[in-house]
């Protein structure tokens, strides 16, 4: 039997359930996950976790309010510490990239509650913390259009929502279990060629000139260079599909 986690003060206490939770909502969703499941992963009785969340709906609305902020308090170091607004931009998206890869549940428990915006709180939880996020990365963009950095034709939240467009699809596709499709190195270009379509005047570190600055380096045909990075080759796409899915079957 699981030995209960000594006493704790309330605060520490209090945030070991909301950690918990979060965990336990992003592995299971929140459907599929109850109270006494939070309780156990937090060392603490059922009765111990209502002291301070009258039910799982607001543990659950917690545990999404919380998770934003403490996402957001990762970035601030390096908002705050850098000279140049276009390498903080870099570092972010690297940053965001590693902190996937250490299984954190921060991004798995906001996909998991895209599913919920129905529900009108959550709604307003998932956007309060997507709405803070841009606002952030919408200041960077200011910073570099006033050092004349930036293109001033750019609507800067716009360009934030871009952003973080890019950083919903590292989620989806590290979720769909795809992560043989990025590497760090792949996803330091994607950067860079954001950062490009950025900047004032000509665009930076062009290898070939494009409308956009810098391109992301060609995938091989069939998925060869998947394979070499040592995740699964997909198919080659046919050159000439058939028209409907009775062509491509066999007689018969």
């Amino acid at each position: 039997m699981k030995q209960r986690a000594p006493k704790q003060p309330g605060a520490e206490r209090k945030r070991l359930i909301l950690e918990s939770a979060q965990a336990v909502f992003a592995a299971n969703g929140y459907a599929n996950s109850g109270t006494e499941e939070v309780a156990r992963a937090a060392g603490v009785a059922a009765s111990a976790l209502y002291r301070y969340f009258p039910s799982k709906r607001e543990l659950y609305l917690a545990a999404l309010r919380d998770a934003g902020p403490r996402l957001l308090g990762m970035w601030q170091p390096a908002i705050q510490g850098s000279a140049d607004p276009f390498e903080t931009i870099r570092l972010l998206g690297l940053a965001y990239y590693d902190h996937l890869q250490t299984r954190s549940p921060f991004a798995q428990l906001w996909f998991q509650a895209l599913g919920d915006v129905s529900d009108a709180d959550v709604r307003e939880a998932i956007a309060g913390n997507f709405t803070a996020m841009v606002e952030a990365m919408s200041g960077l963009i200011q910073r570099a259009q006033g050092e004349g950095l930036a293109r001033r034709d750019l609507d800067p939240r716009i360009a934030a929502w871009h952003f973080l467009a890019i950083g919903l699809t590292f989620d989806l596709i590290h979720h769909l279990g795809l992560d043989g499709e990025l590497d760090r190195e792949r996803v330091a270009d994607w950067g860079d060629l954001y950062i490009d379509s950025l900047r004032e005047g000509k665009h930076g570190r062009n290898e070939q000139p494009t409308a956009t600055g810098r391109t992301l380096p060609v995938r091989k045909p069939g998925g060869a260079d998947r394979a070499e990075r040592g995740g699964d080759s997909l198919p080659a796409v046919q050159t000439n599909p058939p028209d409907t899915v009775d062509e491509g079957k066999g007689a018969g």
